[in-house]
């Protein structure tokens, strides 16, 4: 039997939870339908900037998320060989002048308390997506457990390997980008403790590579990410088995803090990071994509999950002001993605600047980067997606193509 539903978000994950969030918060209900046969998230960090924590805290969940959040107090950069200091990214400075936190999460914390905002009747779990066909007014969705649902709007929040995006604009799959993580999570116990310090969170960077580390829970974790350029193929998926001494050679000639940090990995894992050309198919009529369905990014600004919830706010909040959702969703796209293909240009323009293979060009750079302008963050985080939801932002010029 065929049910009806006003709202359907597809994909149970950040994205997904955070706008079944926002669209309650102004009065809307909507039922969310996630693949998995229960809510998680793989352990891992995630970084929430101010300007996304803005988003979060206008839709209610500011207490849950300083409850599960480190403040993180800053990253100092350092050269991946020689040790050298190159840059303190003074994080507490940040949310003194953005009027907001900027927060690092255990990912799976942020996923639950994201998630306990909502009630449980409404989120559908076995519910993998196998089709959608627009109907006039209603969106009728197809699943492979049986199930049919005919919703008034869709929103996609299926990811980067999203199955409303090819029903909408055929073969526009995501491609490999030459690069690939390593990632690793370890007892914070078995950590040195001075091997993160002053701040906590150390980002070495090399010719073709970088690596992060920082404390997730207080000092009970502490989160290792890495990236690198390859001529491998690596496939895409966050739980494919690493092998920690392929980890460790991919880091050649380590400075010795580094050397010591990558010798207390016993286990990792690996994937091949995945986008597309910068593009406007965001969706159409009553079909809206966000996050990763629309505009999968590289790492290197910190911004995939941020660029989501900024996503979440403002599509909810839109929806809540235009009665049409047709034209709620235009809008939505004309006020988002001018801002998020400059934000995909400058976690691009990022990755180079941190595999730059001359150190003394690489030190100069991230100090000009460091002095403000299009190449820093201050951009990014000066955005206030609460007052400015209905706005064209001004974005800088930034010369990056995939």
């Amino acid at each position: 039997m065929t049910q009806k539903n006003s709202i359907a978000i597809i994909g149970g994950g950040l994205a997904g939870l955070a706008t079944a969030n926002a669209l309650a918060s102004f009065g809307m209900k909507a039922d969310v339908y996630e693949t998995a046969p229960a809510l998680g998230e793989i352990g891992a960090g995630v970084n929430t900037s101010p300007q996304a924590n803005k988003a979060l805290q206008a839709i209610g969940l500011g207490e849950k998320l300083a409850a599960v959040a480190d403040s993180s107090a800053g990253t100092h950069t350092c050269n991946m060989q020689t040790g050298e200091f190159l840059e303190f990214a003074d994080r507490n400075k940040a949310a003194a002048r953005y009027g907001a936190p900027y927060y690092t999460f255990h990912r799976a914390d942020l996923m639950d308390a994201i998630a306990s905002g909502l009630d449980p009747a409404t989120i559908h779990l076995g519910h993998r997506l196998t089709g959608i066909e627009e109907r006039g007014d209603r969106v009728a969705l197809t699943f492979a457990n049986g199930a049919n649902i005919e919703a008034d709007i869709v929103i996609g929040a299926d990811g980067v390997r999203s199955v409303i995006r090819p029903a909408l604009y055929g073969d526009d799959n995501p491609t490999y980008t030459g690069q690939m993580v390593w990632r690793a999570l370890l007892k914070g116990s078995d950590i040195p403790s001075d091997l993160l310090d002053p701040a906590g969170h150390i980002e070495w960077v090399g010719p073709g590579c970088h690596l992060n580390a920082y404390y997730l829970r207080g000092h009970d974790v502490v989160n290792i990410v890495t990236q690198e350029d390859t001529a491998k193929w690596v496939a895409e998926g966050w739980s494919t088995p690493g092998d920690p001494d392929e980890m460790r050679a991919s880091f050649p000639n380590p400075e010795p803090r580094l050397k010591k940090l990558l010798s207390v990995v016993t286990e990792c894992s690996k994937w091949g990071l995945f986008t597309r050309p910068l593009n406007d198919n965001w969706g159409r009529g009553r079909i809206q994509l966000i996050g990763d369905a629309a505009h999968a990014m590289l790492p290197n600004a910190g911004q995939g999950a941020c660029q989501a919830f900024e996503d979440s706010y403002i599509v909810a909040r839109w929806l809540a002001a235009e009665p049409d959702p047709v034209k709620a969703f235009e809008n939505f796209r004309r006020v988002r993605i001018k801002r998020v293909h400059a934000v995909q240009r400058l976690s691009i323009a990022r990755a180079r600047l941190k595999h730059m293979r001359d150190p003394v060009a690489q030190k100069a750079m991230i100090a000009a980067q460091q002095a403000g302008g299009a190449g820093s963050s201050n951009w990014v985080w000066a955005f206030d997606p609460v007052a400015d939801w209905d706005k064209e932002p001004e974005v800088p010029t930034i010369e990056a193509e995939i």
